[in-house]
């Protein structure tokens, strides 16, 4: 199969979730990276939860904001906008409070739930538009 065919399976199957698992997924790995960074602070574990976090939030926002364009381009913009939205967000937790782990958990946590509403709202807006 394709790789561009691959990504945009995987793409739809995270960006029309239904049933929020891929949102409590993303949670699941916020978790884990606290966990990790509290407790085994190993590369081993951090690495593949961070990739899966970053995967199914950039997913969610390249879908939700740049559906018309092709895969990689959705990829790509979805990498920056969510790459931008996690500096600012970091940014201003750092403002308010220290960033150690408990507060680079709350800001990983507000990234991914504004991900999934972006998400969530314009999926429900195309939906409305084709009825």
């Amino acid at each position: 199969m394709h790789p561009e065919y691959q990504l945009k399976n995987l793409e739809e199957t995270i960006a029309h979730d239904r049933r929020f698992l891929f949102t409590i997924m993303s949670f699941v790995m916020i978790f884990l990276i606290y966990f990790n960074e509290l407790l085994f602070k190993s590369i081993a574990i951090g690495a593949p939860a961070s990739i899966v976090f970053f995967l199914i939030n950039i997913l969610y926002l390249g879908q939700a904001l740049f559906g018309n364009e092709p895969p990689y381009i959705r990829f790509a913009l979805g990498s920056l906008v969510f790459f931008l939205s996690l500096g600012i967000i970091g940014w201003g937790t750092l403002i308010v409070h220290n960033l150690d782990a408990v507060s680079t958990s709350a800001a990983l946590f507000i990234v991914a739930i504004l991900c999934s509403t972006i998400n969530r709202l314009k999926r429900s807006r195309r939906r409305g538009n084709l009825e």
